[in-house]
């Protein structure tokens, strides 16, 4: 497996390399601008909804939410059996991370069976991000009776318990951690140093809880107290987390630690200045949904100009609830990798929830997300 690994990664770096040899070869007094910068994929997951064990008949075909619990049904053997089968094609084709949402859970195995999972992933030269919610979606611990679990956390400390507001109006969440509390903070540190030194994980995937906007009075201040204005979501994602990056990244200066918008560029208030990027540590990871965006008329030169910073793209592509599991999605890859090269993007990819055995449309999903991201000048004619 190793072998095929490097062989697919030195056929990219030549191909790559040629593509710049042409390019430099055909240059006249003209000065084109720089090739668009290889990036990495990282493919992103829910436990229950992993079709690479042998319980098909037991995947979630459902999109979870932060007011209500995603279960697992299946049995606690099938979260190791999936996720050490797409952690063994990742190392062959060249997937450079797997974010995973339910990544601790006492339905399957809990801290043990984690911890096997990060191992396993680590000597396969692949980096297990876990997925943490951090005002919803059970803090570092998913589901179980465990101090890193959030709703463990409020039956202790009910008094930190808060409701907010999707950003805009709209639905009601309750009961979330207010981001502006130093207790609440204070926890997630914890919880992060207890997960760095537990698992040999390559970072962790931080989310606030879909779109929601704490109305505390100490949020408010706080987020008055950024001298900025943005979306309400994006300033309660700085509030909760710009210490707790610093402390992540000097604890674990190569790790892939994100923050997550869900939102494209056309939908953050701010662009293109984004100043909330300035107000968290230079090594942070900002995700961006890319659904929405690939798909308006000036993509990609109509959304350049952000300032530079680290970013993941994330596409709702290929999954069983969004009813995508059988679709090529190559054409889309050849088109919207290149822009997303060129736009600056570091890291990118789709769900990574559906299996490779007995299903080619899959693997055609998976080996082109690789192929563009390492070689954006690839043309279509030369992908198999």
């Amino acid at each position: 497996m190793k072998h095929g690994r490097l062989g697919r990664r030195g056929f990219l770096r030549n191909v790559a390399a040629a593509a710049a040899l042409g390019a430099a070869g055909s240059m006249t007094a003209a000065v084109e601008p720089p090739a668009p910068r290889p990036m990495k994929v990282i493919l992103w997951c829910w436990d229950a909804r992993m079709t690479w064990d042998d319980e098909p008949e037991a995947v979630s075909r459902k999109m979870a939410a932060s007011e209500q619990a995603f279960p697992y049904g299946k049995r606690p053997e099938s979260f190791l059996t999936g996720f050490k089968r797409l952690v063994d094609y990742a190392s062959w084709t060249g997937v450079h991370a797997v974010i995973v949402w339910g990544f601790l859970r006492d339905a399957h195995g809990g801290v043990k069976a984690a911890k096997e999972l990060a191992a396993y992933a680590r000597d396969h030269g692949v980096a297990i991000v876990p997925g943490v919610g951090l005002c919803a979606y059970g803090g570092y611990y998913y589901e179980g009776d465990h101090p890193f679990n959030l709703a463990t956390y409020l039956r202790k400390h009910p008094e930190r318990a808060s409701t907010a507001f999707e950003d805009g109006g709209g639905r009601e969440v309750t009961p979330v951690l207010d981001p502006s509390l130093a207790e609440n903070q204070a926890w997630w540190r914890d919880g992060l140093e207890w997960m760095l030194e537990t698992f040999a994980i390559g970072g962790v995937n931080y989310e606030m809880g879909d779109f929601i906007v704490n109305p505390s009075e100490s949020a408010v201040r706080a987020r008055a107290g950024l001298g900025f204005e943005t979306n309400g979501n994006l300033m309660d994602c700085v509030v909760a987390t710009r210490g707790l990056l610093r402390h992540a990244l000097a604890a674990k200066p190569d790790g892939i630690f994100v923050n997550s918008t869900y939102r494209g560029y056309h939908r953050i208030a701010s662009f293109p200045a984004m100043p909330y990027v300035g107000a968290v540590p230079p090594g942070t990871v900002w995700q961006y949904t890319l659904d929405e965006m690939v798909r308006k008329p000036g993509f990609p030169e109509g959304f350049a100009g952000a300032p530079e910073h680290r970013r993941h793209g994330y596409l709702h592509w290929f999954n069983t609830s969004t009813r995508t599991e059988n679709r090529d999605y190559v054409e889309d890859i050849a088109r919207v990798f290149p822009g997303a090269a060129r736009l600056g993007f570091e890291f990118i990819g789709t769900y990574g929830e559906v299996g490779v055995t007995g299903n080619p449309v899959a693997d055609r999903n998976y080996r082109a997300q690789v192929a563009w991201a390492g070689n954006p000048a690839l043309a279509p004619e030369d992908f198999a």
